[in-house]
């Protein structure tokens, strides 16, 4: 399998929070928007956002890259676990 693009990852990580989050996410949604302050993602769906993200990566996640506020937004997630991070 090919491995997805920044672009591709960054979308599907946006799809992922607009499909799961229990609230209405507005069109002004962006990689920067807090996920868990705007309460757009719960502290149960970072565990599966974890799992989400791992498949994205192909690999386990280092559980030491496992810090506070790394799942505050999209662009930290992607910074953190994809682009060169984790």
């Amino acid at each position: 399998m090919k491995p997805l693009s920044e672009e591709e990852v960054r979308h599907a990580l946006r799809d992922w929070v607009r499909r799961r989050s229990a609230v209405e996410v507005p069109e002004t949604f962006d990689d920067h928007t807090p996920l868990i302050t705007n309460r757009y993602l719960t502290s149960l769906q970072v565990a599966d956002l974890l799992l989400y993200v791992e498949e994205l990566r192909g690999e386990s996640l280092d559980p030491a890259s496992l810090r506070p506020g790394v799942f505050r937004d999209i662009d930290t997630i992607y910074t953190t676990f994809i682009g060169g991070g984790a």
